[in-house]
């Protein structure tokens, strides 16, 4: 896949998600249809931070008014010609508070990781703490030929790994018409 059939492909994936939000269609194209990509941008890193920024406005609209703030874990992602792995980095967070859902052509990752407590109970207090906590959330386009049915995620040493395995590019067929 080329960088414009992948800028393309999250194009459709917004609109989609517009669509599935609003339920009316995603507003006519103008003369200049998208902005410029700025070309110190890699233009996949670049439409990757306006989905995250679509989802997050889209997100502060259905809050029910819970002031908590949201963090970003930080992630890696592998590209190979058989499946992408995305490494999630979530120190202290548990399975039973980490879930992984796939919908509408994104995976959204979200969960609470707890305020560390004082180990041996003494009363101490936590004061200050440079670490993120509370709830957590990120969304990622899946790729065109993903088989999200073969997707796994695994937690491990505090690293969420999800595995999205590639259909064969091979698999594109001519429909006739009848």
């Amino acid at each position: 896949m080329n960088e414009t059939e992948s800028i393309d492909t999250a194009i459709e994936q917004v609109e989609r998600l517009y669509r599935s939000v609003t339920g009316h269609q995603a507003p006519p194209v103008g003369e200049q249809p998208y902005a410029t990509i700025p070309p110190e941008k890699v233009p996949e890193e670049h439409v990757q931070e306006q989905v995250e920024r679509l989802v997050e406005t889209l997100a502060s609209f259905s809050t029910d008014g819970n002031s908590e703030t949201e963090w970003k874990p930080p992630i890696a992602l592998w590209d190979g010609k058989e499946e992408l792995v995305i490494a999630i980095d979530l120190p202290g967070a548990s399975r039973d508070k980490v879930h992984v859902t796939v919908d509408r052509g994104l995976i959204q990752v979200h969960g609470t990781r707890p305020v560390p407590e004082s180990k041996d109970g003494d009363g101490r207090t936590l004061k200050y703490v440079e670490h993120p906590y509370g709830r957590f959330r990120r969304v990622i386009p899946l790729p065109h030929a993903a088989r999200v049915d073969q997707l796994q995620a695994n937690l491990r040493d505090g690293v969420l790994e999800i595995r999205i395995p590639r259909r064969d590019s091979a698999e594109s067929r001519t429909i006739p018409v009848a």
